[in-house]
């Protein structure tokens, strides 16, 4: 019995590790490019180096962190990357939304409507790492019920490093209150449409959402890290 409970405990810990970790690099609390101070890390949390330890294999093996040599370092993200993660991010979304609309179950759609709802919830009743951690879960959701593995993984990967993008936006700032709020209405309106689309079974519609959904998040991103929409880099990427 006592050995149950310990493994239980170190499974509990474990997650609790990996959840903290995971948010710090999410957030950029952890700067992409640093170097992963495990006893640091070790020494803020009290806890043994075996759960740190194993944390940092799962976000490895998710992308967030990166081996070099003997050292471990926050992955970063070069704007050379851009052209080919929208281009990825695009494909990837409509495919699975594509198969969503075809695949899902009932069960499955109700997943879709409360995370949809929850996003909506987090506008008034979180910060931006909420609402980010929402949307994020949309979608998630979403590629789950399209029913198929690797496109699923390959695709969470690329959510996840659209998450920290979408931060990195947050801590620089739209031009004006206005236009950040004008983009979340899309988001919300877009994601009510997807919805609708999955809930029909219209395999087309969702596909062209989801293309236009993944269109409104690049040009953000364009903007804000490149500059205005009339630089010659941002409509290079306007292409994909």
């Amino acid at each position: 019995m006592s050995l149950a409970v310990g493994s239980e405990t170190a499974v509990r810990n474990g997650d609790r590790v990996y959840d903290d970790l995971r948010q710090r690099i999410l957030s950029l609390e952890l700067v992409p490019g640093a170097v992963f101070d495990e006893a640091r890390i070790v020494g803020e949390l009290g806890i043994s180096r075996t759960p740190v330890r194993e944390a940092v294999i799962r976000l490895v093996s998710e992308g967030l962190l990166r081996r070099d040599g003997r050292q471990i370092r926050v992955s970063s993200f070069e704007v050379s990357q851009l052209r080919p993660f929208f281009e990825a991010n695009r494909l990837l979304s409509r495919t699975l939304h594509r198969l969503a609309a075809i695949r899902r179950t009932p069960a499955q759609l109700e997943r879709i409507r409360a995370e949809m709802l929850a996003f909506e919830n987090s506008l008034t009743s979180g910060g931006d790492a909420i609402m980010n951690e929402a949307n994020y879960r949309f979608h998630k959701e979403i590629a789950e019920a399209a029913d198929s593995s690797f496109l699923e993984r390959t695709y969470s990967d690329i959510q996840l490093e659209a998450m920290r993008l979408s931060r990195q936006c947050f801590d620089m700032g739209d031009n004006t209150a206005d236009q950040f709020q004008a983009h979340i209405a899309q988001i919300v309106a877009d994601h009510r449409e997807i919805f609708r689309a999955i809930e029909q079974r219209n395999p087309d519609d969702a596909d062209a959402l989801a293309s236009r959904h993944s269109d409104l998040f690049r040009d953000r991103v364009a903007r804000q890290l490149l500059g205005p929409p009339s630089e010659a880099s941002l409509v290079n990427l306007a292409e994909v």
